[in-house]
């Protein structure tokens, strides 16, 4: 996505929030320039335009204290600033504030985005109150660590975030591609992606279950054994070399199996497995829609959600397969919340071409 798409650039509202979101703090516009800010600076107007403009020296903004209060349902937050730099499209990700939805755990919180310029709110948004101008955003809420909150910016009614939470739900409104509406919406995703991916790299690794540690402890010739005896076939007889998890990528659905797809939506089947001591027990095939697909500048970003809700102790697996090849997302570049999913890969363009396609594996201990 562009700065500023032809017919938006002299609109006021799409400059204030591409400056908020994706724009550096104006004392890293007067530092010599590196790689990051050029390309920056060749795709934001804006900020060319600071450039050109008398330079006033300005200390760093300060790092407020952490917080005092408790993160509760209902409750408005600031990120920290430690948060914010430089991320995909030449971007400065700054935080956005986020209403908290609920608290799964005592490292975790469940979020809505908000923004303030009721002018982009649509019809699915949700107004914030009598006492803080802005809206939540239920189509895109997500999981962050309680850390990364910092400053209590007070609590909203809680038949608001009751509304929100059904609103989560329900079909949401699908801005016309192009319009100033697709685009706000576009950012606005991709900013909560960006924050939102590195708290659950970190969420998953500390509650990550033994499972994939066990499967690759596993001889590769015993998952093909036990995968034999499931509704799947493998792509390729060139198993006995290949690393055990990469055998479940080689596996494919039965195509009797397959889930409909939507006609509306890309679809893609995403094989779950079921382990139990150590022994793959069953295989199942489950949609998944991708809803954002793009390729730039040597990263593929997708996001996406599925039909299923995935319960404790499941495990999402992600590779872009070629013609020949797996290659794995970009370390800490990938991540689910619930119904929702995201990965980025690093490819060359021929890779990121047809026949190249998104492979999802999940894997599910049995808990009887």
């Amino acid at each position: 996505m562009k700065a500023s798409p032809p017919h938006f650039a002299d609109h006021l509202a799409w400059q204030q929030a591409w400056r908020l979101r994706c724009c550096p703090p104006d004392h890293m516009l007067s530092k010599p320039p590196d790689d990051l800010l050029r390309g920056h600076l060749e795709l934001c107007p804006w900020c060319r335009e600071t450039l050109e403009l008398p330079m006033i020296p300005s200390p760093e903004p300060a790092t407020p204290d952490s917080p005092k209060m408790p993160p509760i349902p209902g409750r408005l937050y600031t990120l920290s600033p430690k948060l914010a730099g430089w991320g995909p499209k030449s971007r400065y990700y700054n935080p956005p504030v986020v209403l908290i939805l609920s608290c799964p755990d005592e490292h975790s919180v469940f979020v809505c985005q908000t923004y303030s310029d009721l002018g982009f709110a649509g019809p699915d948004d949700i107004l914030l109150g009598d006492v803080f101008t802005g809206f939540a955003q239920p189509w895109n809420c997500y999981t962050l660590m309680q850390n990364n909150l910092e400053t209590s910016l007070g609590d909203i009614d809680l038949q608001i975030v009751e509304m929100v939470r059904q609103r989560i739900d329900q079909d949401m409104f699908s801005p016309q591609p192009g319009s100033l509406f697709w685009f706000f919406r576009q950012m606005e995703v991709e900013t909560g992606y960006y924050f939102s991916s590195m708290a659950v790299a970190f969420l998953m690794a500390k509650y990550e279950s033994n499972l994939i540690s066990l499967l690759i402890e596993t001889d590769s010739s015993k998952i093909v054994q036990d995968l034999q005896h499931l509704p799947i076939r493998l792509a390729t007889n060139e198993l006995a070399e290949i690393s055990p998890i990469d055998v479940l990528f080689w596996a494919e659905p039965d195509p009797q199996q397959l889930p409909l797809a939507a006609a509306d939506t890309e679809t893609t089947p995403a094989l779950v497995f079921l382990l139990k001591n150590g022994k793959i027990e069953a295989a199942e095939a489950l949609p998944i829609s991708i809803s954002f697909c793009e390729y730039a500048n040597g990263r593929m970003v997708m996001t996406g959600s599925a039909a299923f809700t995935s319960p404790g102790g499941r495990n999402w697996l992600f590779r872009w397969q070629t013609a020949d090849s797996l290659i794995e997302p970009l370390p800490e570049h990938s991540g689910y919340d619930g119904t929702l999913f995201w990965v980025t890969f690093s490819l060359t363009p021929d890779q990121a071409a047809p026949p190249g396609r998104l492979i999802v594996r999940l894997l599910q201990e049995d808990q009887d």
